[in-house]
């Protein structure tokens, strides 16, 4: 009984859009990586030149792999794009944004995977979503499998407006749809949208077809028209002898009433290697074919030019004549992107290695005359780097960004150079050059062609103006830590020996490591000691004040002067201070204690007293206080609140009247701020009053209101003072400053809704219990974007942030479901809040606008401008207090104050990203990284890794094969090294190369036994040991060696404290067959070489075998466990050994009976059962059971197949660690394994007990079947469909989907109460929280 969670989400950019999603006005960036949808904005900076940033309106985690993503402008509405979301297993889902919620909508749900897969013997894989230009139809295509659904057309005047979005359906990836209606969208709205759809296969469109390769729809036809490569002969590189020239491209018209077509054109005898067409737009028209050697143009009449681009296209092809040769530039463009520059006659062409080049069409009249790539010069794109670029989507003022699988993905600006008048008289005129309006009119317009041959004379400067950082792909990882000082600054380290996850990314120039650290890891510049405090402030940057609550003093520090005492007879000493606050400035500082307030000049002389107005409040203490320019807002114990406006400059104070409404209720908390969330009730009060009748809005009145979405402040005013109150039955009032006795409140908040709205305040009679213990409402962001939230603190230690938003009419929050759990209602989590908790809200810290959350586990908040709000675990030693602290080295820090009174001032390290659930750090090795190993007793790091380097074709003697043809570009091959990273600085300090061809394909630190066979005890020695491969070509056997290395301290270089450390050989041995796996066992060393197993023992003198296995297949993975071995093979899955050392014999205990391709596994073990997680190369985890008691194990021979599992990304590597107990400690260790994927994001799969099984597996299919999903993806087809049925017969016990059961702490009230209901009629309520924190808690010990 095990869970799944993804705790680090993926990053890696597979798909990408541009179109008017959310305004009509400006175009939206939509992203997908891999089950992460996220929608962004694009905001122009205050800088000196004008910067553009992306901004994250909102993500979305869907329960599907994203497949593609494309935009249709369909009858609803003309003027915003709705999406087509493709995603595995041929489901569509349409989908557009509600302004009203501030989310996606679901408008239908399109499922094809029944009907395709009862019409192919073919298993479903990857199917490609492609949508005509017109917007009349989308089809998804499963191989030659073609599904249309047809939608209805906007006028004809209103098509010509529409055409500028043909721009964005350009390529295509992926899935299929039948017709069924989201409950989202009634019956009828949808019937007017589309129609039935229909699949036909491609030989019944034209019996000529063959084997379809790529299909696009075309530009510039008024009926759907389709392009279409086959091929019916199969030819490949090594028979192109006999088969050549096999591709063949159509061109059709379709008739959708119909569903028959018209042949337009047809080409013959094409290049074998064609894979894939682009359609051009205007003006430039007609396709591109693209091959891996050369690139043909068909325009519409059907007259081709052809383009060679090296030097194998003559082997390829029967006849060069009709190509025109550059095969000078030698390109290679397998899998190249391809994007037409809008408004150009330049198509951008980027190639793997991330090179620029130029298909220039030189146009006369309305004819291309030629055609030809050219290289865009270096200067032109010097700081822009891509690896295997993906999807291009081109955006407003001439911007475009560019996914990139294996490395961050850049947004550019085209920037032209040496502009001729006209060209700016045109961008004036049109101000979006992606949006061709009224494109048709301009056909043929002279002046038109003129001004696009004026723009192709004018060279393109790229500039990058931000990106989004990817992790991925990552393939392989390590556990280590990061920081290893015992003592920082004379105290404790916070972060001392905290194990974080290594890992590799990227490759290439682009290669590098990513450091996850599971808490913050704070810069710490010196510390204090106190005798005893428990809160502190610092005033001015000058003062730091203190607070002994226990013994009731205060105390004033000079900072400037070594933190010495400040006497000041005026200071209230002898009582506690409940808050400090600056006036004017920093002019003068407001001191509040239970009893007092006082208002202090700099010198810390009183000049406001309130004694004579706190005199009625006599039997009363205060509570808590806050400040914000000039007013000062109070809390008593009796549930009183009192406002003051204070003027420093007449010495003097007023008491601001609250609502009268508010007179008999009790407050228990409350926030002043600067928000415009009254703004438009402020200006209309009808909104409120009108809000309950029913008002059914029609399309065009959408229309009319998003107008204003992106900008409701320039509408309704900037903000207004806000005070915001919170009352003893958990309600959150809101009035202004001069409120005319209007007081609002946020509905529902006390059941904590997915939506806030506003609403007029009315008293309840209702006995006063609060849960709420602090409220901000302030501002998170970071320097380029702020975004008003407001941020609960409960008693039980739970945060819930909401966001604030405009629908076009009214201010609403929405709520932030992407956190973590922190803590839980009904004392069901009383370990957290053993400390008291408190928000503490900082305006700057480092760049940061952040809010600190004091604790026994403290906490983080911080947004940047590409992220949601994120909690961050802020070091694993507790603290009681934070202050903002500033000097002469820190600027824009904190000071904190831990359980042990000790106080840090640090601050927040910058060059770590805070975008993900952990924070990540980047560091550059600009290579490829194969293995990653950490080295503990040098605290150390060793990487392989590799560059590619020509081949050079040579038998087993050394001689060149036969046949070799030296006259074309060689073959690529690879040269490895190995290498020694220093945490100190994260420089390379020691590097063995390897010989040309040879990699290193395991790099691992293992503890092994280390002496003579005469010696009856062994010394323990940490070593490295490497398995290494040599590249040859396939009629060469593979080879490898395995080599040990010691890490030793040496002297360092002067000046280079780092360098103290470098390799010594300790052993090295060729080996027949690659090394593939290498583990560490009972002090031995196991090594994978060919198709034989063998353990090796260390000795003084050199290595001994002891044991040995053979294998029918070579193994790709090998873990031990104790004495357990597990084997995995890309075949016959895995196979349990035993390994015994008196006498030396390994001995076969079970193996699994499924065919898989096992790409990692490892362990996990509870209560003394031991399972193994198995990673197969279909993104599907499997848990096997070791249990000879069994008996279907035949004695333990046959592992028990217990659960399968998708991921929806190609898992890389996994690794077993000891797993949290945070409620219920088990008596025995239990393990658990954190898994790698190629997309950035990393898993654990833990193991938990029946009770909590049972509660959170009802749980999870309640939340499946009975809440809402976003584009109608069902969570349990997700991890189970396209399961084999023997699988899924063995899933009475499947793996928990945590992604689906955290959805309950982000519920409602009510839905929560009603929810543990079904899972229990007893009081499970607190137990579902329990279950809650401990499976959000798993990874806490690292």
């Amino acid at each position: 009984m095990d869970a799944y969670h993804e705790f680090i989400q993926p990053t890696r950019v597979s798909q990408c859009i541009g179109c008017n999603f959310i305004s009509p006005t400006s175009k939206s960036l939509i992203v997908g990586k891999a089950t992460v949808l996220q929608v962004f904005e694009i905001i122009t900076t205050e800088t000196k030149t004008q910067q553009y940033k992306l901004k994250l309106v909102e993500q979305f985690k869907l329960h599907g792999l994203i497949t593609d993503i494309k935009a249709i402008r369909t009858v609803e509405n003309s003027q915003l794009d709705y999406l087509l979301v493709s995603s595995k297993g041929a489901k569509m889902s349409l989908i557009k944004w509600d302004h009203h919620l501030n989310s996606i909508s679901t408008v239908s749900l399109h499922y094809y995977e029944n009907s395709i897969q009862s019409s192919t013997y073919e298993k479903l894989t990857t199917t490609d979503l492609v949508v005509e230009p017109n917007n009349n139809c989308t089809c998804l295509r499963f191989k030659n499998l073609l599904t249309f659904l047809p939608f209805e057309t906007l006028d004809e005047e209103e098509e010509d407006d529409d055409d500028d979005e043909e721009m964005n359906g350009s390529s295509g990836s992926d899935k299929k749809a039948t017709n069924k209606e989201n409950g989202n969208s009634n019956g009828e709205e949808v019937s007017e949208l589309f129609e039935s759809s229909f699949m036909i296969d491609g030989r019944t469109l034209d019996s000529r077809i063959g084997d379809i390769i790529d299909m696009q729809f075309l530009y510039n036809y008024r009926e759907p028209t389709i392009a279409i490569i086959f091929s019916k002969a199969h030819a490949w590189a090594g028979n192109l002898p006999k088969v050549k020239d096999n591709i063949n491209f159509i061109v059709l018209s379709l008739d959708l009433v119909t569903k028959a077509s018209t042949t337009v054109l047809k080409i013959d005898n094409l290049p074998f290697d064609i894979d894939k067409i682009i359609p051009l737009p205007q003006p430039l028209n007609g396709s591109l074919l693209m091959g891996c050697n050369e690139i043909i143009h068909v325009d519409n009449g059907g007259i081709t030019r052809r383009l060679a681009l090296n030097q194998f296209t003559s082997s390829i092809t029967t006849s060069l004549k009709n190509y025109h040769d550059q095969s000078d530039l030698n390109l290679k463009l397998e899998n190249c992107s391809v994007k037409p520059i809008p408004n150009d006659n330049k198509v951008l062409m980027i190639l793997n290695n991330g090179d620029f080049y130029y298909i220039n069409f030189k146009i006369d009249g309305k004819t291309i005359k030629k055609f030809f790539v050219e290289k865009v010069s270096d200067l032109n794109y010097d700081d822009i780097q891509l690896t295997y670029p993906g999807e291009i989507a081109t955006l407003d003022n001439n911007l475009m960004f560019i996914s990139n699988k294996n490395g961050n993905n850049p947004l550019l600006e085209l920037k032209y150079k040496n502009f001729e008048h006209v060209i700016v008289q045109e961008n004036e005129e049109n101000s979006n050059p992606l949006d061709n309006e009224d494109e048709e009119d301009d056909l043929y317009e002279e002046d038109e062609v003129n001004k696009k041959i004026s723009i192709n004379k004018s060279s393109i400067e790229f500039i990058k103006h931000d990106e989004l950082l990817n992790n991925g792909p990552i393939s392989n990882f390590t556990l280590g830590h990061y920081s290893t000082d015992k003592f920082k600054s004379s105290l404790p380290n916070p972060n001392y020996k905290e194990v974080s996850i290594i890992s590799n990314s990227g490759s290439h120039k682009q290669g590098g490591l990513n450091i996850l650290t599971p808490s913050v890891q704070p810069i710490i510049q010196s510390s204090l000691s106190f005798s005893q405090i428990h809160r502190m402030w610092t005033i001015n940057n000058e003062f730091l004040i203190t607070s002994d609550d226990e013994n009731f003093k205060s105390e004033i520090f000079q900072l400037n002067k070594s933190f010495a005492r400040l006497n000041s007879k005026d200071f209230i000493n002898n009582e506690s201070t409940i808050g400090m606050h600056e006036l004017n400035n920093s002019e003068f500082f407001l001191q509040v204690t239970p009893k007092k307030i006082f208002v202090f000049n700099k010198k810390f002389k009183k000049i406001i007293s309130f004694n004579k107005e706190l005199k009625k409040y006599a039997n009363d203490e205060i509570i808590y206080s806050t400040f914000n320019d000039e007013f000062l807002m109070v809390f008593f114990s009796s549930g009183e609140v009192v406002i003051y406006s204070i003027n420093t400059y007449n010495e003097s104070f007023t008491k601001i009247n609250i609502p009268k409404i508010l007179n008999d209720t009790i407050i228990t908390t409350g926030y002043i701020t600067n928000s415009s969330l009254l703004n438009a009730v402020s200006k209309d009060i009808n909104l409120l009053i009108n809000k309950n009748r029913g008002t059914k809005r029609k399309h065009s009145g959408k229309n009319t209101s998003i107008t204003s979405i992106n900008t409701p402040d320039s509408d309704l005013g900037p903000k207004s003072k806000t005070f915001i109150l919170v009352t003893g039955d958990n309600r959150i009032v809101a009035f202004n400053r001069f409120h005319n006795e209007r007081c609002y409140q946020l509905n529902d908040v006390d059941k904590f809704t997915d939506h806030l709205s506003l609403g007029f305040f009315e008293p309840r009679d209702t006995y006063p219990d609060p849960f709420i213990k602090n409220i901000i409402f302030n501002e998170l962001g970071d320097e380029y974007s702020k975004d008003e939230y407001l941020t609960i603190l409960t008693i039980g230690g739970e945060i819930l942030v909401y966001k604030l938003f405009f629908d076009g009419e009214n201010f609403k929050l929405v709520k932030e479901k992407d956190l973590i759990i922190t803590g839980a209602p009904d004392n069901a989590y009383s370990l957290g809040t053993t400390i008291e908790r408190r928000l503490v809200y900082f305006p700057n810290v480092n760049g940061f606008t952040s809010i600190f959350v004091t604790g026994i586990t403290p906490y983080y908040i911080s947004k940047t401008t590409h992220s949601v709000p994120r909690i961050f675990k802020f070091t694993k030693l507790p603290a009681v207090s934070f202050a903002p602290y500033s000097d002469d080295k820190i600027k824009n820090g904190l000071i904190y104050l831990d359980n042990s009174k000790n106080a840090r001032i640090c601050e927040i390290p910058v060059d770590f990203n805070y975008e993900n659930n952990w924070p990540i750090k980047k560091i550059p090795i600009k290579e490829s990284i194969k293995s990653v190993t950490y080295h503990e007793l040098s605290n150390t790091f060793v990487i392989s890794t590799y560059e590619e380097i020509p081949y050079d074709c040579l038998d087993e003697e050394g001689k060149p094969i036969v046949g070799v043809d030296k006259s074309k570009p060689s073959a690529n091959s690879y040269k490895g090294y190995i290498k020694l990273i220093s945490p100190y600085n994260w420089s390379v300090i020691d590097t063995i190369e390897l010989v040309d061809g040879e990699i290193g394909m395991n790099v691992q630190s293992m503890v092994l036994d280390v002496g003579s066979s005469t010696k009856k005890f062994k010394n323990k020695k940490e070593l490295i040991v490497i398995g290494t491969g040599k590249y040859r070509m396939e009629d060469l056997s593979a080879n490898g060696s395995f080599k040990i290395f010691e890490i030793i301290d040496i002297i360092p270089e002067p000046g280079k404290p780092e360098t103290n450390h470098k390799f010594k050989e300790i052993h090295q041995e060729d080996t027949k067959g690659a090394v593939t796996s290498i583990c560490e066992i009972s002090g031995r060393f196991l090594v994978s070489q060919g198709q034989k197993i063998i353990i090796r023992d260390l000795q003084d003198d050199g290595v001994v075998p002891v044991a040995f296995l053979d294998t029918s297949v070579y193994v790709s993975e090998a873990k031990s466990f104790g004495n357990l071995l597990i084997l995995g093979d890309s075949l016959k899955s895995i196979w349990l050994a035993g390994f015994d050392a008196e006498p030396f014999r390994m001995v076969m205990l079970g193996k699994d009976l499924q065919s898989l391709d096992v790409n990692c596994a490892d362990f996990i073990i509870k209560d003394e059962e031991i399972f193994i997680l198995i990673a197969d190369n279909n993104s599907t985890l499997h848990l096997v059971k070791y249990d000879p008691e069994d008996p279907t194990s035949s004695n333990g021979q046959r592992l028990i197949h217990k659960a399968s599992f998708n991921i929806n990304s190609t898992p890389t590597c996994i690794r077993s660690i000891p797993k949290n107990e945070e409620i219920n400690p088990s008596s025995t260790e239990v393990f658990q394994s954190i898994g790698s994927t190629i997309d950035g994001s990393f898993y654990t799969v833990f193991p938990i007990n029946e009770a909590s099984y049972r509660r959170m597996y009802i749980l999870q299919q309640q939340i499946t079947d009975k809440e809402y999903h976003f584009c109608g993806l069902n969570p349990r087809l997700n991890r189970f469909g396209g399961l084999s049925m023997t699988v899924n017969d063995t899933n009475t016990k499947p793996l928990l989907d945590y992604e689906v059961i955290r959805m309950f702490a982000k519920l409602n009230e009510d839905r929560r109460k009603n929810l543990s209901m079904k899972v229990s009629s007893k009081n499970v309520y607190q137990d579902i929280w329990k279950d809650l924190i401990e499976f959000d808690h798993v990874l806490k010990n690292l």
